[in-house]
């Protein structure tokens, strides 16, 4: 004779609760009112001042018109205030769920819009700049004047696909699953351009090919006597600049190493700034730690988290 447990018909939630039937209502918290009070922690949670903030609400609203699922739950300010804190800090939905005291499916559907709305407002700030500024730029730099920009990759870790071929996300160099971004700066460490969504086991010299073109009249109009440092995977070819390796260094007469050693170390002095800027990018940690979401949407999501450690290098920028 089987005997059927009393809990076997009941969701999980209710199974906790112990009380079948139990309701589960939730109270909106306006934390916007409350963190606009408490400036340094508004910023460690959302990289945005107060005003910052409220300028960014200004310029977003326009595009928010046709978007009216969880009006009645929270003000727009509380929704783009979640949707910072959720690419600057990635916390589970559940967590946000309790911070703002509503459901983890309206949660997941706010934020889903809300970082579509704000990709289009901040990605648009990184654009390349024309022949003209970057002729501006020469002499920026005293020991390499024709140098006005430096390129590099960077990784963003992500759950191991179930459903794919995971050799294609694993980088071995890496030694983990990944999606790869291309980041071009100029010589004042300002983001011109990025590009995401290279797969793991492509390497940098792989996403360069497959990037827009960078040189006079392509897809990135760039002045013929200008460079750009890369390392020394990318391939040496105009406008790049990658430094001499060992083997080479070997093969030269012995007073030409010298040269080409103080050339290694000034590439190296100046490329560190491409570094700086990922290093800056990446203090969102929607793309600096495991990405848990859905891959494809990644390479979306570093365009507006590109935007944002833009206004907030500005913002620090102007604090001086």
């Amino acid at each position: 004779m089987r005997f059927v447990l009393p809990h076997v018909n009941l969701t999980i939630r209710n199974r906790i609760l112990e009380i079948e039937g139990i309701p589960h209502t939730y109270e909106a918290r306006d934390v916007f009112s409350v963190l606009q009070n408490r400036p340094f922690d508004f910023w460690i949670l959302s990289e945005e001042s107060p005003r910052s903030f409220q300028e960014l609400v200004l310029a977003i609203t326009p595009r928010t018109v046709g978007f009216r699922y969880g009006v009645r739950f929270m003000t727009l300010e509380n929704r783009l205030l979640m949707t910072l804190i959720w690419l600057r800090q990635y916390p589970t939905y559940s967590m946000l769920s309790q911070y703002f005291g509503i459901s983890v499916p309206t949660v997941c559907t706010i934020i889903k819009k809300m970082w579509v709305i704000l990709w289009e407002e901040v990605a648009r700030t990184i654009v390349w700049p024309d022949r003209n500024t970057w002729h501006r730029r020469n002499g920026k730099w005293p020991e390499m004047p024709n140098v006005l920009g430096c390129i590099d990759g960077t990784s963003h870790e992500i759950l191991v696909p179930q459903t794919e071929p995971q050799e294609e996300f694993y980088s071995g160099h890496r030694k983990f699953h990944c999606i790869h971004t291309q980041v071009v700066i100029d010589n004042e460490k300002n983001i011109c351009h990025i590009h995401s969504g290279f797969l793991g086991h492509d390497n940098d010299a792989f996403a360069y090919q497959q990037m827009k073109r960078i040189g006079p009249g392509l897809d990135l109009d760039f002045p013929a006597n200008g460079f750009i440092l890369a390392d020394s995977i990318y391939p040496n070819t105009r406008p790049l600049v990658t430094p001499y390796k060992a083997n080479e260094i070997a093969r030269l007469p012995r007073n030409e190493k010298k040269e080409t050693r103080k050339f290694n170390k000034l590439h190296k002095k100046r490329r560190i700034f491409v570094e700086h800027v990922i290093k800056e990018l990446k203090t969102f940690r929607v793309i600096g730690a495991i990405y848990r979401h859905t891959r494809w949407e990644l390479s979306c999501i570093v365009e507006p988290c590109a935007g944002l450690a833009k206004r907030r290098a500005e913002f620090i920028n102007n604090l001086d």
